[in-house]
């Protein structure tokens, strides 16, 4: 199988992905952008794993409180942003018999790393996902299955990245 991902002068990326892996992607935006849309929830581990509290000692609530107020709206629109990169860059794919490619730009392929890696901590958040998950424990008629099937994949692609990125 060839690779994913190589890179270009410049700092880019040429990404080369099947046409059901495009598919995929582009469900990302719609799912981890309402996530990162609705308001705080101390309460929703996904949101919490997305946006660690700041201050670890519960004595203080009123820095923590603080940091969020400032620090929280910024954090929301730079992830946002970067699901927007991902659905232009996945706009301007050439599509030829059952693949797609795109040239990223270096701003697009850190957008692409960020939304690889929130959607990974979404998702594995959601299966329980721990360090080092057993893959055979999910039995293929799981309701989980395609849900750990699709972090795997996540976690792989994201990887591919990485790996073009360092040469």
């Amino acid at each position: 199988m060839s690779r994913r991902f190589k890179r270009r002068r410049g700092g880019g990326v040429r990404v080369s992905l099947s046409e059901p892996e495009i598919e995929l992607l582009r469900t990302i935006p719609g799912e981890l952008g309402g996530v990162l849309s609705a308001p705080p929830d101390p309460d929703d581990p996904v949101r919490t794993r997305l946006f660690p509290r700041a201050y670890l000692d519960p004595t203080d609530e009123d820095s923590e409180r603080e940091w969020q107020e400032l620090v929280h709206p910024e954090l929301v629109r730079e992830r946002l942003a970067a699901l927007e990169l991902l659905t232009a860059s996945l706009d301007r794919a050439k599509h030829a018999k059952d693949s797609a490619s795109v040239d990223l730009t270096p701003e697009e392929t850190e957008a692409w790393l960020g939304v690889l890696n929130d959607a990974r901590l979404a998702l594995g958040t959601r299966l329980g996902v721990s360090e080092e998950p057993d893959v055979e424990m999910v039995e293929e008629d799981s309701p989980e299955a395609a849900g750990h099937a699709v972090y795997q994949w996540l976690t792989w692609v994201q990887g591919e990245l990485v790996d073009a990125l360092l040469g």
